[in-house]
């Protein structure tokens, strides 16, 4: 009896494995992809632009002015939405939405055009001598209670209040004298008017929630 002998390259020779066309070509695109992102990220990081940054501190709703502004070159990042530098002009007039920072580059969120009183309400103006007004400083946007004072014949009488939010506040004058700009309701505001013209008016502070 003979017997056959398998040749020793037929033996080790390893299974044969058939690829996926379709799997081949997907890996290859998910590859180039890859690539193709990595490259894109990387020429970001090369990028800079130049942005509006704060300079000096606005508080919430006071006005911008070009003092307060600069602007410099910072690195792209597409999670960051500052505003661009070709914006300045376009920022400078208008009003500080929260308090802006100095150090720190401006967003879109950050500022905006004045609200004008809506149906229903209006502003007064109010002069206010030193012990009328707290002087730890009022900031706009602050909630303020407006306090009819009564007549030195009346003092039994309790004191009114109405409500209002601080719009805008002048620079203490020499004599201490301030004028505060405050949003108050539309029915209330010819009673305030005319305390405020007889020198009847204090404000209390009574909320800053930001």
């Amino acid at each position: 009896m003979s017997l056959r002998r398998s040749s020793p390259m037929a033996a080790n020779r390893p299974p044969h494995v058939q690829r996926n066309p379709v799997m081949v070509i997907a890996g290859i695109v998910l590859v180039l992809a890859g690539a193709l992102t990595s490259v894109g990220i990387y020429s970001h990081l090369g990028q800079t632009q130049e942005v509006i940054v704060i300079v000096s501190p606005v508080a919430r709703g006071e006005q911008i002015h070009r003092a307060d502004l600069m602007t410099a070159h910072v690195g792209f990042d597409p999670l960051l939405t500052p505003v661009p530098s070709s914006h300045l002009n376009q920022i400078v007039g208008q009003y500080a939405t929260s308090d802006l920072v100095p150090g720190t580059f401006l967003t879109k969120d950050s500022v905006g055009e004045r609200v004008s009183p809506v149906v229903g309400q209006a502003e007064i103006g109010v002069a206010l001598m030193a012990g009328q007004y707290p002087d730890d400083g009022l900031l706009p946007g602050d909630r303020v209670l407006l306090v009819a004072v009564p007549e030195r014949s009346d003092l039994t009488t309790a004191p009114l209040g109405y409500t209002g939010v601080l719009v805008s506040l002048s620079a203490p004058q020499g004599n201490t004298m301030i004028t505060a700009t405050v949003l108050v309701g539309a029915a209330d505001a010819p009673q305030l008017a005319a305390l405020s013209a007889s020198n009847r008016l204090a404000l209390v502070l009574a909320s800053r929630e930001r």
